[in-house]
């Protein structure tokens, strides 16, 4: 066929055709309509129908190592075997449709990339939406409307040839299927790739929109001159707002006791997909309150504002530990140092609760953590109290 034809045919739509003489070989054939109503004909099968099933069974299961140890969120109100199953069932019902209506055209690496995509993008939707709404949407809306205009542009264009016009027809509705399995996986790998980078190149989610405080305006972080958001800490309130809302409360409450605590390093509040038993935790060398998603999203708020004084005080027993290492002898048998003492041994051998879950809960700054974090919450909602009692007076 000679080029300068080629370039200027129009590819509408594909289907098998077996060659004479060829009885292990399939062949997709791509049907295009040329000025006179010619057609031409072009392998488009780089696989094997026994290829083709392998390769997704071989990246179904590498790609569920990555998804389970990268991306991996329980469906909400499912345990965790019933969200396995979930994840199983899409990748598996996609996968065996994506092969049932490619076994003939399109069996090449594109078909199973798309296969595999569609079906762990859905599960991204269904348990990522809470925390990616905007994204979300945004990409699946666009994705609608590009395939929407593709589909316009294909099944719109005037037919040259009468005689195979229902064939042509058929020919381009398959076309317009594969585009728009094509945008709209795309689409789900760029929710996925963001979501996936959000953890692999950072600890949080989620960054909040309010910055931690700084040492200009430290001063003014109070539950006072906070109070508009305080307030959303009371449970209808906390119930409207979104997960990237109550990151910003809990970040404004963290610069509260950042304040309170005295703490010279700020506190960066994230959040992360974390095990079901663990609602948060303190990163010192990067001084992060990391909130389990799932805590963030259904806990009440007195649990959620627990964990971020419980973990803010944390930064305390490390600053007091920091603080007697660089005392001199005399003054470390201050009595405020008696602690820290404490502190500095549990954090070099510190249990986390993984392996002896007794040892961890009785360490002393665990202790001290929890009953802080007590007496901070009664403290937030006494407040909250006051102020709603004052505005009806």
């Amino acid at each position: 066929m000679p080029h300068g034809k080629a370039c200027s045919e129009k590819l509408w739509a594909c289907f098998y055709l077996p060659p004479q003489g060829t009885a292990t070989l399939n062949y997709a054939i791509l049907i295009s309509e040329s000025a006179k109503g010619e057609y031409t004909v072009r392998n488009n099968n780089t696989q094997g129908k026994t290829e083709f099933i392998t390769e997704h069974i071989f990246w179904l299961a590498l790609a569920w190592i990555w998804y389970r140890s990268l991306l991996f969120r329980c469906v909400p109100q499912h345990t965790l075997t019933e969200s396995k199953l979930i994840l199983l069932g899409f990748v598996l019902v996609f996968s065996a449709v994506g092969i049932l209506f490619q076994m003939q055209n399109n069996r090449n690496g594109m078909g199973v990339f798309l296969d595999l995509v569609l079906g762990y993008g859905a599960y991204t939707v269904l348990t990522y939406w809470p925390i990616y709404p905007r994204l979300i949407k945004i990409c699946l809306v666009a994705a609608g409307i590009l395939s929407l205009l593709y589909a316009a542009l294909v099944l719109c264009r005037r037919m040259r040839s009468r005689k195979y016009a229902l064939k042509i027809l058929r020919r381009r509705l398959g076309l317009v299927a594969f585009m728009s399995k094509k945008i709209v996986g795309m689409s789900l790998a760029l929710i996925m790739g963001v979501s996936g980078a959000s953890v692999l190149f950072g600890s949080s989610l989620l960054k909040s929109d309010v910055r931690p405080a700084t040492e200009t305006n430290l001063s003014e972080q109070t539950i006072a001159n906070n109070m508009d958001t305080i307030l959303l800490l009371q449970e209808d309130e906390w119930e409207k707002l979104s997960a990237q809302e109550r990151l910003d409360v809990l970040q404004t409450v963290a610069n509260i006791e950042q304040r309170y605590l005295g703490l010279p390093n700020e506190l960066n509040v994230g959040v992360a997909n974390l095990d079901a038993d663990i609602l948060g935790y303190y990163t010192d060398k990067t001084h992060e309150i990391i909130v389990s998603a799932d805590s963030l999203l259904y806990d009440s708020p007195w649990e959620v504002l627990d964990t971020i004084c419980h973990e803010a005080y944390h930064s305390y027993q490390y600053r007091l530990v920091e603080a007697l290492n660089g005392a001199d002898e005399n003054s470390k048998n201050l009595r405020i140092f008696r602690k820290a003492y404490t502190y500095a041994d549990e954090f070099t051998s510190y249990k986390d609760g993984s392996t002896d879950f007794c040892g961890y809960y009785t360490q002393d700054c665990e202790n001290d953590a929890r009953d802080y974090a007590e007496d901070a919450v009664s403290d937030y909602y006494w407040r909250i109290m006051d102020h709603l009692e004052e505005g009806e007076t």
